[in-house]
């Protein structure tokens, strides 16, 4: 009997159940990685997700963050290609572009654009849907996961003692033609893996049962986006760039806006801003925006595309970090992943690169217990999510804590990073191998202490010392 259709009979959780069944709740990309490592050591997964999952590559209302630009950092990368050999060609062949990041973005920072030189960074730009799309295919081919759409996780079920979590209550939403009880359901498990993003209510299980609720850290600099899709020009002399990045000015100016190829000769152009100033979602308003951008190259480049989409807009940018890694006391077999643990604002792209090195750190997990023998979910795991993250979380609320003024100690080392990294940037401008190195620590590539070698920090000081401001 599969995973689907004993959901939809229903299963007390006293039953006896299959054989090492895990559970993912949520099929977005942590959810589709966790459950593809989650086959490797379990007779059956089952995802179950709220939405429908469409045949084709489309947005679906669960990321409404969909429409926008969705950065696959190099070291996501190389993660899910690892994970999922030939995923690449896949790629490739439904029309995601190749995008050198040393040769080909032209990236205008705080100093001016950068030096670029070199080749062989090499990412794919395309769409979100094109992506999830690609990587879902993959996971409902595999035979021991089953997938079941329209299923709304209600919470979470214990053993008699609380210690443990055995499985998950669930409804059929609207729409689904099971024929049963749409509340109340229990599917038995002997892991469940909460994958389902933001607006995860493993707070409010957790504590139904007696647990510490997770403390959190919010950094939220009042982001909003929009997006536009474009043709892209099939000629267009001298141009010499496949995408382009135009970073904000500070103090004096916190707008920014970008333009990457993907997927059927388009363009996404999204447009950002901080502190209530958000891109408009009208014509002559976004154009305007994009004039006032601190270099007019974007403005340029659109003017000569033709639009193909509405103007999308999206104002739900905050960082999030859930502190499950600080809770005392830590139910067994029950984990949180990717953003219901720890969410960014997604205008850096850093999601799905830590959804994907957190599935690598739940394999890395699991393959630890088979020679304990412990059951699966622990508070050592959430540490170890929590460390997966941690680099991305400071690189991303370092430029939001700035644009908010936040000070205090939970937001020193990301305070540190910003201060630093924006002393380091004008020598990008001036050198390609520092525009080079700080490529690779923005795509994970390298941890950000790379940035502090002496020959780089030296050279930082220098710039710093005193005098020096007047020389330049």
């Amino acid at each position: 009997m599969t995973a689907a259709s004993t959901l939809a009979q229903g299963v007390p959780c006293g039953n006896p159940s299959p054989p090492s069944r895990a559970i993912v709740v949520g099929a977005g990309m942590a959810g589709l990685l966790a459950a593809h490592v989650l086959a490797g050591h379990f007779e059956e997964v089952c995802l179950l997700e709220r939405d429908d999952l469409a045949e084709a590559p489309e947005p679906r209302p669960g990321v409404p963050q969909g429409h926008y630009v969705h950065l696959l950092m190099m070291q996501g990368l190389r993660t899910l290609t690892t994970l999922f050999p030939g995923l690449e060609q896949t790629l490739v062949e439904a029309g995601a572009v190749p995008v050198d990041w040393y040769r080909s973005v032209r990236w205008f920072g705080a100093a001016g654009w950068m030096k670029t030189g070199g080749e062989g960074f090499v990412t794919y730009s395309m769409s979100r849907n094109l992506l999830e799309f690609a990587v879902r295919q993959r996971v409902q081919a595999e035979r021991r996961i089953s997938v079941v759409k329209r299923c709304e996780v209600t919470g979470l079920s214990f053993d008699a003692s609380l210690s443990r979590v055995c499985g998950v209550t669930f409804r059929h939403r609207a729409g689904t033609s099971s024929g049963h009880a749409d509340n109340g359901t229990t599917l038995h498990a002997d892991f469940v893996v909460d994958a389902s993003g933001r607006n995860s209510r493993a707070p409010t299980w957790l504590t139904a049962a007696g647990y510490e609720a997770p403390r959190e850290t919010v950094v939220n600099a009042g982001v909003g986006y929009a997006s536009r899709l474009y043709e892209a020009p099939t000629r267009w002399d001298g141009r010499d760039w496949d995408a382009m990045v135009v970073y904000e000015r500070p103090p004096g100016c916190w707008r920014r806006g970008t333009i990457f190829p993907i997927e059927g000769n388009r363009w996404i152009v999204t447009l950002t801003s901080a502190g209530g100033d958000h891109p408009p979602g009208d014509e002559a308003g976004f154009l305007d925006f994009t004039r006032s951008l601190p270099a007019s190259a974007l403005h340029d480049a659109i003017a000569v595309a033709d639009p193909v989409s509405t103007i999308r807009q999206f104002r739900r940018t905050e960082n999030r970090l859930r502190h499950y890694d600080k809770i005392g006391r830590w139910p067994a077999g029950f984990a949180v992943i990717g953003d219901a643990a720890c969410s960014f604002n997604p205008v850096y792209g850093q999601g799905m690169t830590i959804a994907a090195l957190s599935a690598v750190a739940l394999d890395a997990h699991l393959h630890a217990l088979r020679r304990s023998g412990d059951v699966p979910g622990s508070r050592a795991l959430q540490r170890a999510l929590a460390r997966v993250a941690r680099p991305a979380w400071i690189l991303s609320t370092g430029v939001d804590i700035r644009q908010t003024g936040d000070r205090g100690p939970a937001h020193w080392k990301a305070q540190l990073m910003q201060c630093y990294v924006e002393r380091l940037l004008p020598l990008a401008v001036e050198d390609d191998a520092i525009f080079r190195l700080f490529m690779r620590v923005m795509h994970m590539v390298e941890p950000p202490s790379a940035l502090f070698v002496p020959s780089v920090a030296a050279r930082v000081a220098w710039r710093c010392a005193p005098g020096r401001s007047r020389e330049r």
